[in-house]
Protein backbone atom coordinates (compact mmCIF):
# COMPACT_ATOMS: atom_id res chain seq x y z
CA UNK A 1 0.00 0.00 0.00
CA UNK A 2 0.82 3.77 -0.43
CA UNK A 3 0.85 5.64 2.50
CA UNK A 4 1.30 9.61 2.42
CA UNK A 5 2.37 10.92 5.88
CA UNK A 6 3.62 14.51 7.02
CA UNK A 7 7.18 14.98 6.46
CA UNK A 8 7.05 16.75 10.40
CA UNK A 9 6.27 14.24 12.41
CA UNK A 10 9.29 12.77 13.72
CA UNK A 11 10.11 8.86 13.01
CA UNK A 12 7.08 8.21 10.77
CA UNK A 13 8.78 7.32 7.85
CA UNK A 14 10.61 4.49 9.48
CA UNK A 15 7.43 3.75 11.50
CA UNK A 16 5.32 3.29 8.65
CA UNK A 17 7.48 1.54 6.20
CA UNK A 18 6.51 -1.41 7.63
CA UNK A 19 3.13 -1.52 6.13
CA UNK A 20 3.95 0.12 2.48
CA UNK A 21 5.58 2.26 0.34
CA UNK A 22 5.96 5.91 2.37
CA UNK A 23 5.90 9.24 1.05
CA UNK A 24 6.20 12.51 2.71
CA UNK A 25 4.69 15.34 2.27
CA UNK A 26 4.96 19.35 3.59
CA UNK A 27 1.96 19.16 5.71
CA UNK A 28 0.52 22.08 5.23
CA UNK A 29 0.73 22.07 1.14
CA UNK A 30 -0.63 18.44 1.23
CA UNK A 31 -2.85 18.28 -1.95
CA UNK A 32 -5.12 15.72 -4.03
CA UNK A 33 -2.19 15.28 -6.17
CA UNK A 34 -0.31 13.82 -3.73
CA UNK A 35 -2.93 11.04 -2.17
CA UNK A 36 -4.28 10.51 -5.78
CA UNK A 37 -2.87 6.71 -5.70
CA UNK A 38 -2.66 6.81 -1.75
CA UNK A 39 -4.37 4.13 0.29
CA UNK A 40 -3.31 6.08 3.52
CA UNK A 41 -2.89 9.47 4.94
CA UNK A 42 -1.02 10.39 8.60
CA UNK A 43 -1.55 14.05 8.88
CA UNK A 44 -0.97 16.61 12.06
CA UNK A 45 -3.41 19.50 12.31
CA UNK A 46 -2.02 21.82 10.15
CA UNK A 47 -3.28 19.73 7.14
CA UNK A 48 -7.26 19.85 6.63
CA UNK A 49 -8.74 16.49 5.65
CA UNK A 50 -12.18 16.93 3.46
CA UNK A 51 -13.71 16.19 0.56
CA UNK A 52 -11.93 18.78 -1.30
CA UNK A 53 -8.87 16.75 -0.51
CA UNK A 54 -10.10 13.41 -0.41
CA UNK A 55 -12.27 12.98 -3.13
CA UNK A 56 -11.99 10.34 -5.96
CA UNK A 57 -9.01 9.27 -4.14
CA UNK A 58 -8.24 5.80 -3.06
CA UNK A 59 -7.59 6.78 0.71
CA UNK A 60 -9.07 4.70 3.12
CA UNK A 61 -7.37 5.42 6.38
CA UNK A 62 -7.04 8.78 7.99
CA UNK A 63 -4.99 9.14 11.17
CA UNK A 64 -3.67 12.05 12.80
CA UNK A 65 -0.86 12.20 15.55
CA UNK A 66 -2.39 15.30 17.44
CA UNK A 67 -4.94 15.00 19.99
CA UNK A 68 -7.09 17.40 18.22
CA UNK A 69 -10.21 16.50 15.15
CA UNK A 70 -11.09 19.99 14.38
CA UNK A 71 -8.50 19.72 11.23
CA UNK A 72 -10.87 16.50 9.84
CA UNK A 73 -14.61 16.52 8.33
CA UNK A 74 -15.35 13.83 10.08
CA UNK A 75 -19.09 13.61 8.77
CA UNK A 76 -17.29 13.42 5.05
CA UNK A 77 -15.35 10.69 6.59
CA UNK A 78 -18.02 8.86 7.72
CA UNK A 79 -20.04 9.12 4.67
CA UNK A 80 -17.31 7.92 2.36
CA UNK A 81 -16.57 5.01 4.66
CA UNK A 82 -13.21 6.17 5.23
CA UNK A 83 -11.66 4.58 8.61
CA UNK A 84 -10.04 7.45 10.83
CA UNK A 85 -8.51 8.72 13.87
CA UNK A 86 -7.16 10.77 16.57
CA UNK A 87 -4.34 10.51 19.20
CA UNK A 88 -6.11 11.88 22.22
CA UNK A 89 -4.16 12.22 25.52
CA UNK A 90 -1.33 11.55 23.45
CA UNK A 91 0.46 15.24 24.19
CA UNK A 92 -1.32 15.89 27.13
CA UNK A 93 1.61 15.60 29.49
CA UNK A 94 3.97 17.58 27.34
CA UNK A 95 1.65 20.48 27.31
CA UNK A 96 0.83 20.03 31.02
CA UNK A 97 4.51 20.57 31.72
CA UNK A 98 4.25 24.09 29.05
CA UNK A 99 2.36 25.12 31.93
CA UNK A 100 4.48 24.28 34.94
CA UNK A 101 7.32 25.95 32.64
CA UNK A 102 5.17 29.59 32.46
CA UNK A 103 4.45 28.79 36.35
CA UNK A 104 8.42 28.13 37.29
CA UNK A 105 9.17 31.20 34.43
CA UNK A 106 6.71 34.12 35.16
CA UNK A 107 8.27 36.34 38.34
CA UNK A 108 6.26 35.67 41.54
CA UNK A 109 3.49 32.99 39.55
CA UNK A 110 4.83 29.66 41.22
CA UNK A 111 5.40 31.69 44.75
CA UNK A 112 1.35 33.17 44.72
CA UNK A 113 0.34 29.77 43.60
CA UNK A 114 1.96 27.88 46.32
CA UNK A 115 0.83 30.82 48.85
CA UNK A 116 -3.46 30.39 48.51
CA UNK A 117 -3.35 31.14 44.68
CA UNK A 118 -5.33 29.19 42.41
CA UNK A 119 -5.40 28.10 38.51
CA UNK A 120 -8.88 28.11 36.65
CA UNK A 121 -8.60 25.62 34.00
CA UNK A 122 -10.83 25.84 30.95
CA UNK A 123 -11.68 22.56 29.43
CA UNK A 124 -11.92 19.41 31.43
CA UNK A 125 -10.44 16.92 28.87
CA UNK A 126 -7.29 14.98 28.52
CA UNK A 127 -5.43 17.86 29.09
CA UNK A 128 -7.36 19.68 31.60
CA UNK A 129 -7.28 16.25 34.33
CA UNK A 130 -3.86 15.76 33.77
CA UNK A 131 -3.19 19.80 34.95
CA UNK A 132 -5.46 19.56 37.72
CA UNK A 133 -3.79 15.84 39.29
CA UNK A 134 -0.79 17.35 38.85
CA UNK A 135 -1.41 20.91 40.57
CA UNK A 136 -2.57 18.89 43.73
CA UNK A 137 -0.41 16.55 44.01
CA UNK A 138 2.34 19.64 44.53
CA UNK A 139 -0.15 21.19 46.40
CA UNK A 140 -1.71 24.06 43.83
CA UNK A 141 -5.38 24.41 44.08
CA UNK A 142 -7.57 24.93 41.19
CA UNK A 143 -11.55 24.78 39.90
CA UNK A 144 -12.04 23.84 36.32
CA UNK A 145 -15.10 24.80 34.11
CA UNK A 146 -16.44 22.02 31.27
CA UNK A 147 -20.14 22.57 30.55
CA UNK A 148 -20.15 18.74 28.79
CA UNK A 149 -19.46 17.25 32.18
CA UNK A 150 -22.06 17.04 34.75
CA UNK A 151 -20.29 18.31 38.16
CA UNK A 152 -21.55 15.65 40.62
CA UNK A 153 -18.81 13.09 38.74
CA UNK A 154 -16.39 15.78 38.55
CA UNK A 155 -16.22 17.89 41.99
CA UNK A 156 -13.12 20.34 40.60
CA UNK A 157 -15.61 21.82 38.19
CA UNK A 158 -17.40 25.34 38.53
CA UNK A 159 -19.05 27.97 36.64
CA UNK A 160 -17.06 30.01 33.89
CA UNK A 161 -17.40 33.12 36.11
CA UNK A 162 -15.80 31.21 39.29
CA UNK A 163 -12.86 29.88 37.23
CA UNK A 164 -11.99 33.18 35.06
CA UNK A 165 -11.53 34.56 38.99
CA UNK A 166 -8.10 32.65 39.39
CA UNK A 167 -4.53 34.21 39.40
CA UNK A 168 -3.43 32.09 36.51
CA UNK A 169 -6.39 31.53 33.85
CA UNK A 170 -5.52 28.33 31.52
CA UNK A 171 -6.99 27.63 28.54
CA UNK A 172 -7.09 23.92 26.99
CA UNK A 173 -10.89 23.72 25.43
CA UNK A 174 -11.12 21.79 21.80
CA UNK A 175 -12.59 23.79 19.05
CA UNK A 176 -16.29 24.01 18.33
CA UNK A 177 -18.17 25.77 16.43
CA UNK A 178 -21.44 24.29 16.91
CA UNK A 179 -23.56 22.65 19.67
CA UNK A 180 -24.79 24.02 22.68
CA UNK A 181 -21.40 24.92 24.29
CA UNK A 182 -19.24 25.94 21.44
CA UNK A 183 -15.66 27.30 22.20
CA UNK A 184 -15.13 29.44 19.30
CA UNK A 185 -14.53 32.98 20.72
CA UNK A 186 -16.07 31.84 24.27
CA UNK A 187 -13.98 34.35 26.55
CA UNK A 188 -14.59 38.04 25.91
CA UNK A 189 -12.69 41.16 26.70
CA UNK A 190 -15.75 41.60 29.69
CA UNK A 191 -15.28 38.56 31.26
CA UNK A 192 -11.59 38.41 31.19
CA UNK A 193 -11.27 42.05 32.95
CA UNK A 194 -12.91 40.09 35.73
CA UNK A 195 -9.36 38.10 36.58
CA UNK A 196 -7.47 39.08 39.82
CA UNK A 197 -4.92 41.74 40.16
CA UNK A 198 -1.59 40.94 38.12
CA UNK A 199 -3.16 37.09 37.32
CA UNK A 200 -1.97 35.51 34.07
CA UNK A 201 -3.76 34.21 31.06
CA UNK A 202 -3.17 31.78 29.20
CA UNK A 203 -3.78 29.67 26.40
CA UNK A 204 -2.53 26.48 24.89
CA UNK A 205 -5.41 24.54 23.31
CA UNK A 206 -7.25 26.70 20.27
CA UNK A 207 -5.96 30.13 19.28
CA UNK A 208 -10.05 30.69 18.31
CA UNK A 209 -10.82 30.27 21.63
CA UNK A 210 -10.55 34.10 22.21
CA UNK A 211 -10.79 36.29 19.59
CA UNK A 212 -7.40 38.27 18.97
CA UNK A 213 -9.02 41.93 18.89
CA UNK A 214 -10.57 40.53 22.71
CA UNK A 215 -7.15 40.28 23.91
CA UNK A 216 -5.57 43.35 22.50
CA UNK A 217 -8.55 44.84 24.23
CA UNK A 218 -7.90 43.00 27.41
CA UNK A 219 -4.68 44.26 27.57
CA UNK A 220 -5.49 47.71 26.91
CA UNK A 221 -8.38 48.30 29.74
CA UNK A 222 -6.24 45.50 31.81
CA UNK A 223 -2.46 45.98 31.52
CA UNK A 224 -1.60 44.79 35.14
CA UNK A 225 -2.82 40.96 33.35
CA UNK A 226 0.21 38.41 31.81
CA UNK A 227 -0.45 36.73 28.60
CA UNK A 228 1.09 33.68 27.90
CA UNK A 229 -0.06 32.31 24.12
CA UNK A 230 0.83 29.28 22.62
CA UNK A 231 -1.66 29.54 20.18
CA UNK A 232 -2.64 31.84 17.37
CA UNK A 233 -6.02 32.76 15.33
CA UNK A 234 -5.67 32.11 12.26
CA UNK A 235 -2.07 30.03 12.14
CA UNK A 236 0.32 29.66 10.92
CA UNK A 237 -0.58 33.88 10.28
CA UNK A 238 -0.86 35.75 13.60
CA UNK A 239 -0.96 39.03 15.09
CA UNK A 240 2.44 40.49 15.37
CA UNK A 241 0.93 43.17 18.00
CA UNK A 242 -0.47 40.66 20.29
CA UNK A 243 2.51 38.67 19.70
CA UNK A 244 4.44 41.42 21.22
CA UNK A 245 1.96 42.24 24.27
CA UNK A 246 2.53 38.75 25.59
CA UNK A 247 5.14 38.07 28.89
CA UNK A 248 5.40 34.40 26.95
CA UNK A 249 4.87 33.84 23.14
CA UNK A 250 5.66 30.69 21.55
CA UNK A 251 4.52 28.67 17.90
CA UNK A 252 1.63 26.05 19.11
CA UNK A 253 4.24 24.15 20.54
CA UNK A 254 2.85 23.28 24.33
CA UNK A 255 2.38 19.64 22.97
CA UNK A 256 5.92 19.27 20.88
CA UNK A 257 7.68 16.93 23.43
CA UNK A 258 9.61 13.65 21.66
CA UNK A 259 7.97 12.05 24.14
CA UNK A 260 4.23 13.43 23.40
CA UNK A 261 5.34 13.06 19.81
CA UNK A 262 6.09 9.30 19.76
CA UNK A 263 3.52 8.33 21.86
CA UNK A 264 0.76 9.83 19.06
CA UNK A 265 2.54 8.13 16.17
CA UNK A 266 2.85 4.94 18.28
CA UNK A 267 -1.20 5.33 18.82
CA UNK A 268 -1.99 5.83 14.97
CA UNK A 269 0.67 2.75 13.79
CA UNK A 270 -1.56 0.74 15.90
CA UNK A 271 -5.12 1.76 14.61
CA UNK A 272 -3.57 1.58 11.12
CA UNK A 273 -2.17 -2.17 12.49
CA UNK A 274 -5.13 -3.38 13.67
CA UNK A 275 -6.99 -1.88 10.31
CA UNK A 276 -5.24 -3.90 8.26
CA UNK A 277 -4.92 -7.14 10.55
CA UNK A 278 -0.95 -6.63 10.92
CA UNK A 279 1.24 -6.49 14.13
CA UNK A 280 3.20 -3.17 14.87
CA UNK A 281 6.61 -2.97 15.58
CA UNK A 282 8.16 -0.29 17.74
CA UNK A 283 11.36 -0.25 19.06
CA UNK A 284 11.77 2.53 22.43
CA UNK A 285 14.94 1.67 23.58
CA UNK A 286 16.39 4.95 22.39
CA UNK A 287 14.56 7.06 23.93
CA UNK A 288 14.54 5.15 27.17
CA UNK A 289 18.10 4.97 27.20
CA UNK A 290 18.44 8.84 26.49
CA UNK A 291 16.02 9.84 29.11
CA UNK A 292 17.65 13.20 31.21
CA UNK A 293 18.74 12.61 34.63
CA UNK A 294 18.46 15.89 36.90
CA UNK A 295 19.37 16.19 40.45
CA UNK A 296 17.81 18.90 42.41
CA UNK A 297 19.66 20.57 45.51
CA UNK A 298 17.20 22.68 46.69
CA UNK A 299 15.90 22.05 50.16
CA UNK A 300 12.20 23.45 50.11
CA UNK A 301 9.47 22.94 47.66
CA UNK A 302 9.33 25.89 45.88
CA UNK A 303 13.03 25.94 44.97
CA UNK A 304 12.95 22.00 44.12
CA UNK A 305 9.55 22.37 41.98
CA UNK A 306 11.19 25.31 40.09
CA UNK A 307 14.97 23.53 39.41
CA UNK A 308 13.43 20.65 38.46
CA UNK A 309 10.56 21.68 35.80
CA UNK A 310 13.20 24.29 33.98
CA UNK A 311 16.14 21.92 34.44
CA UNK A 312 13.53 19.84 31.95
CA UNK A 313 12.33 22.45 29.88
CA UNK A 314 12.68 26.30 30.08
CA UNK A 315 9.65 27.99 28.29
CA UNK A 316 11.85 31.22 27.62
CA UNK A 317 13.82 29.52 24.97
CA UNK A 318 10.93 28.79 22.86
CA UNK A 319 9.49 32.67 23.40
CA UNK A 320 12.76 34.32 22.73
CA UNK A 321 12.88 32.27 19.43
CA UNK A 322 9.42 33.15 18.69
CA UNK A 323 9.94 36.79 19.30
CA UNK A 324 13.02 36.94 17.42
CA UNK A 325 10.52 36.60 14.06
CA UNK A 326 7.35 38.40 15.06
CA UNK A 327 7.66 41.44 13.24
CA UNK A 328 9.62 39.67 10.21
CA UNK A 329 7.56 39.94 6.78
CA UNK A 330 7.60 36.26 6.07
CA UNK A 331 6.53 35.48 10.10
CA UNK A 332 3.89 32.79 8.26
CA UNK A 333 6.62 31.02 6.75
CA UNK A 334 9.17 31.40 9.95
CA UNK A 335 6.26 30.25 12.55
CA UNK A 336 5.91 26.67 10.46
CA UNK A 337 10.15 26.71 10.21
CA UNK A 338 10.36 27.01 14.21
CA UNK A 339 7.99 24.29 14.86
CA UNK A 340 9.39 22.07 11.93
CA UNK A 341 13.16 22.53 13.07
CA UNK A 342 11.75 22.31 16.81
CA UNK A 343 14.95 21.22 19.37
CA UNK A 344 14.19 17.99 20.72
CA UNK A 345 12.36 18.09 24.55
CA UNK A 346 11.53 15.46 27.00
CA UNK A 347 9.17 15.23 29.13
CA UNK A 348 9.12 15.41 33.33
CA UNK A 349 7.39 11.84 33.24
CA UNK A 350 10.51 10.63 31.58
CA UNK A 351 13.37 11.96 33.00
CA UNK A 352 14.63 10.89 36.03
CA UNK A 353 14.77 13.28 39.01
CA UNK A 354 16.50 12.99 42.15
CA UNK A 355 16.73 15.44 46.13
CA UNK A 356 18.65 15.68 48.56
CA UNK A 357 16.15 14.04 51.04
CA UNK A 358 12.81 11.81 51.07
CA UNK A 359 10.54 14.51 51.30
CA UNK A 360 11.91 16.17 48.53
CA UNK A 361 11.91 13.30 46.53
CA UNK A 362 8.63 12.39 47.08
CA UNK A 363 7.64 15.57 45.98
CA UNK A 364 9.68 15.43 42.47
CA UNK A 365 7.92 11.67 41.93
CA UNK A 366 3.89 14.06 42.48
CA UNK A 367 5.66 16.76 39.85
CA UNK A 368 6.30 13.84 37.41
CA UNK A 369 1.94 12.55 37.80
CA UNK A 370 3.78 9.31 40.26
CA UNK A 371 5.67 8.52 37.65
Amino acid sequence: MKIVVDENIPGAAQCFAQFGEVVTRSGRQICPADVQDADALIVRSVTKVNRALLAGTPVRFVGSTTIGSDHLDSEYLREQNIHFCTAPGSNAESVVDYVLSVICTLEGLLETLLGGGRVGIVGYGNVGKRLGQRLSAIGIPWLAYDPLLDPKQHPGLASLEEVVNSTLLSLHAPLTVSGPFPSFHMLDASLLATMPASSVLLSAGRGEVVATDELLSLIDRRPDIRLALDVWEGEPAFSSELAARCAISTPHIAGYSLDGKKTGLRMVASELAAFLGQSLHVDDSEAAASAPVVSCIGDDALSVIREAVLAVYDVSGDSQRFREIIHTPDRSEQFDLLRKHYPPRRELGYCHLHAENAAMTSLLRALQGGK
